[in-house]
């Protein structure tokens, strides 16, 4: 139905076609996202939709960090009709009533992007989930939603974005959370993210931005989606699959590279991501098509 992938990239890619319907947000860096409509220069805070069965290939400007919302063409369709009724009361260019596939470039904005990592990151969990399908499905729907929700206010048209109706009072009208908490967050993801072949524990990182551990899991769980060491998993997993595209490094070198040490933990997470090993990953490329053929 839909799930999403965090990438970063520092090298072009092939041409490759997907099965699902794509939107490509833009989180860090600038890319050039080639497809048959012509090529997109994409910055932070920027989206692209592209339809299913849709040739692209991705150039980054120096590097480029993204997540990828894979979803299916149908599905994205019905949503969008049903969380969007009413085509006339949003921008430009973002109802798909009558989109044909061809690639879109959406203009969110970076906050908007940040609000809804969150819940990518949360979607991309599903899959490590020993969960019955049903109830990943209904998951899904409910994220997807939360989503459009976080969306929505730069989604609409500037003349329907008023405030909330006369006579329903909005409890919440201002900011409740400290700016100095969100920052113990910044400055743990940071540190994760430039050192993540250290031995972190939750005490450790907790340590290192001055906060409890117990208060630590809590600020991570409400401002990215998940837990430190869940998180930490992410990035390394992210990073792995990087070098492995991106370097003739062995699978055993990536994989301490990242902070495993253990190349067999890095498979299994590796397989829990992509219903694949690394090595067969490599050695089969994604499928591709030819410009004469492709749409």
């Amino acid at each position: 139905m839909a799930t999403t992938v965090e990438t970063t990239r520092m090298l072009p890619t092939s041409r490759a076609v997907f099965e699902h319907a794509k939107i490509v947000f833009v989180m860090e860096g600038l890319v050039d996202v080639e497809t048959v409509g012509g090529t997109h220069l994409l910055h932070p805070g920027m989206s692209l939709v592209l339809g299913s069965r849709r040739w692209c290939r991705v150039r980054p400007l120096p590097s480029v960090r993204t997540w990828t919302l894979y979803v299916n063409e149908e599905f994205l369709r019905t949503q969008s009709n049903w969380l969007l009724p009413h085509r006339d009361r949003v921008i430009s260019g973002v109802h798909l009533r009558d989109w044909d596939g061809a690639p879109r470039v959406l203009h969110l904005g970076l906050s908007a992007l940040r609000a809804l990592e969150p819940i990518w990151r949360q979607m991309s969990l599903l899959r490590d989930e020993a969960t019955p399908p049903e109830i990943v499905a209904v998951r899904t729907v409910e994220l997807f939603a939360r989503a459009a929700e976080q969306a929505l206010p730069v989604l609409l048209a500037p003349h329907e974005r008023s405030a909330s109706p006369a006579g329903q009072q909005m409890p919440i009208s201002g900011r409740l959370t400290e700016p100095e908490l969100v920052g113990h967050v910044g400055r743990a993801i940071q540190l994760l993210r430039e050192r993540m072949a250290e031995p972190w524990t939750v005490l450790r990182l907790a340590a290192a931005v001055s906060v409890s551990r117990t208060h630590l899991t809590r600020l991570f769980v409400t401002h990215t989606g998940a837990a430190p060491m869940v998180y930490l998993r992410e990035l390394r997993l992210t990073e792995f699959t990087r070098l492995l595209e991106e370097s003739d490094l062995s699978v055993a070198s990536a994989a301490a590279q990242v902070g495993w040490t253990d190349a067999r933990v890095a498979s299994a997470w590796f397989r829990r991501r992509f219903g694949t090993t690394p090595s067969r990953y490599r050695s089969a490329p994604h499928p591709s098509c030819s410009e004469s053929t492709s749409r």
